[in-house]
């Protein structure tokens, strides 16, 4: 069972033609460390946390997390997919009784500019397409982070709304594989 509802957590790996979609390992922790430290990773998402701080917090042998993939190129990690349950604090459920996913990524800034983020990220919505057939997916973003709202637009979110929060313009989108596949 994840976060999102019945589904057996962990699936297999997902392979993507340059990919691996799989659940998160000791040998990711520096990874992960480097990822949650970055300045350019967190430039919208409120900055980077201390690696110091980091270092003792992030565990050496990775807890189970459901809804949470790291991004596997080569056998090294480069970013993370999750996909939660979407609270909706802040703003309006898009469809109020469907239990929508919230889908997140974060990716190495190295590897930017390369289509992984989008290539991941499709992987993991077809997955849960097949896993939770018709579940909504949000996606929220600053406007102002031009690359993420790229990637919405070309994994076929559509706007509902825009919102100010952290004090930034958000952005709010969905996903649907019934909209996105008829």
């Amino acid at each position: 069972m994840t976060e999102l509802g019945p589904v057996a957590w962990p699936p297999a790996p997902i392979r993507t033609e340059r990919l691996v979609l799989r659940e998160p390992e000791a040998r990711d922790r520096a990874a992960f460390i480097e990822l949650l430290a970055s300045p350019e990773v967190h430039t919208y998402l409120g900055g980077p946390r201390p690696r110091d701080e980091l270092e003792r917090a992030v565990p050496e042998i990775s807890e189970r997390r459901p809804g949470l993939f790291v991004v596997d190129l080569d056998g090294a990690m480069i970013g993370m997919v999750k996909l939660d349950r979407y609270d909706g604090e802040g703003s309006g459920h898009v469809h109020p009784d469907a239990g929508e996913a919230e889908l997140g990524y974060l990716f190495l800034p190295k590897v930017w500019g390369h289509g992984y983020g989008a290539e991941a990220c499709a992987a993991a919505l077809a997955w849960l397409s097949d896993a939770l057939p018709g579940r909504p997916v949000v996606l929220r973003t600053q406007t102002a982070n031009e690359r993420s709202m790229r990637l919405a637009a070309k994994l076929g979110f559509t706007e509902v709304e825009r919102f100010e929060a952290y004090g930034a313009e958000q952005w709010l989108g969905v996903w649907s594989s019934v909209t996105t596949s008829g």
